[in-house]
């Protein structure tokens, strides 16, 4: 199934929109995302239009490249051979659109998205300018105060060393799917975290309470379509396990606000908050410029992203409708398995020292 990496060799036949019958949607860094690339698949039935699945991924040792219709290898996202080798693929497999689904390769994306609309392939990402503000913790803050919501006290390491607060929060300054992210209560536990993650870190007041994910639809035009608010119950390597939607007034908006708030922003993205045990304060801490690994809760609760996505690329109207989704739908994720045969189990990754998330 799968495809070695190619670099790009001479022009190819561009798609144009006029000329598709079919909308081949290739999904970035696809990993463990099945669930929710198969929403894309009931997505292209709801518009009538049909196309197949593509995933990419560095390993062959990825659920989603197995169970995507074509498996693609990539090099690595900071390799200079990821960019042109998508673009390569875009061409010979005639992808109308691309959907990154980590936060690895959005900023490269971002910047040579016109090469990617130039070979007829729409990529679902904001401006670059938009994901450099969602990547700096101290820029979302930022952000997140334009929209008259309560941030998250933030500081840079150095700063935090002259004027600690414990317990806090560490994470790395631009980090994904909670890698390197600690709760930490102590100066010795924070030299510790800092030794095995480096110093590129930022500590942020730890806050006690509810935490949520809003789901965010915002269409071309600048305007928030869509907003879900979930919470999340049960947390797994930065991943919702278990959460349930939940209809509250103040989130919705909250989130429509933080969503109009960053220029450039366009398509699926979520953001996060916690509202405090004490004084119930909502206070936000960052915004995911891609769609979430738990949106499949929100899609399955009636927001179904996907749709509009596809629906704003073919230049059908979007069907979204501000707060319309099921409230109280809970999700209880659990693991499913892929089999397939390895010719040399040597390749595959873990096989010398065993990985742990």
């Amino acid at each position: 199934m799968g495809e070695t990496p190619m670099r790009l060799t001479g022009k190819m036949p561009v798609l144009r929109r006029s000329d598709m019958t079919e909308l081949n949607i290739l999904f970035t860094c696809a990993g463990r995302r099945v669930a929710l690339m198969e929403t894309f698949r009931q997505a292209l039935a709801a518009v009538g239009a049909r196309g197949k699945l593509l995933a990419v991924d560095a390993t062959a040792a990825s659920p989603a490249y197995h169970k995507a219709d074509v498996g693609l290898l990539a090099p690595r996202t900071r390799d200079e051979a990821y960019i042109p080798t998508l673009l390569e693929y875009v061409r010979r497999h005639r992808v109308a659109l691309l959907v990154p689904m980590t936060d690895l390769d959005l900023l490269p994306l971002a910047r040579r998205r016109e090469e990617f609309a130039q070979a007829g392939c729409t990529v679902m990402v904001g401006s670059e300018s938009a994901v450099a503000v969602c990547s700096s913790k101290s820029a979302v803050n930022d952000a997140i105060a334009r929209a008259g919501l309560d941030t998250v006290h933030t500081a840079a390491l150095d700063e935090f060393f002259a004027a600690p607060f414990y317990p806090c929060f560490a994470k790395p300054t631009h980090g994904s799917a909670g890698v390197g992210a600690l709760r930490v209560e102590n100066e010795n536990q924070l030299r510790q975290h800092v030794a095995a993650h480096g110093r590129d870190l930022v500590v942020q007041e730890y806050l006690d309470g509810q935490e949520y994910t809003i789901d965010v639809y915002r269409s071309r035009d600048g305007l928030v379509r869509s907003v879900v608010p979930r919470q999340r119950l049960l947390v797994r390597s930065g991943e919702v396990e278990k959460g349930v939607t939940v209809r509250d007034d103040g989130l919705i908006d909250a989130g429509r606000r933080l969503g109009e708030a960053v220029e450039g922003l366009w398509g699926a993205f979520c953001c996060q908050c916690r509202r405090e045990r004490d004084e119930g304060r909502i206070r936000f801490f960052e915004i995911n410029p891609r769609f979430g690994g738990g949106m499949p809760l929100s899609i399955a609760a009636g927001a179904n992203l996907p749709l509009y996505l596809l629906q704003e690329v073919l230049g059908l109207p979007i069907t979204a409708r501000l707060g319309d989704f099921t409230d109280r739908l809970l999700m209880l994720r659990y693991d499913e398995a892929v089999y397939t045969q390895v010719d040399d189990p040597r390749e595959l990754p873990g096989y010398d020292k065993p990985q742990f998330r």
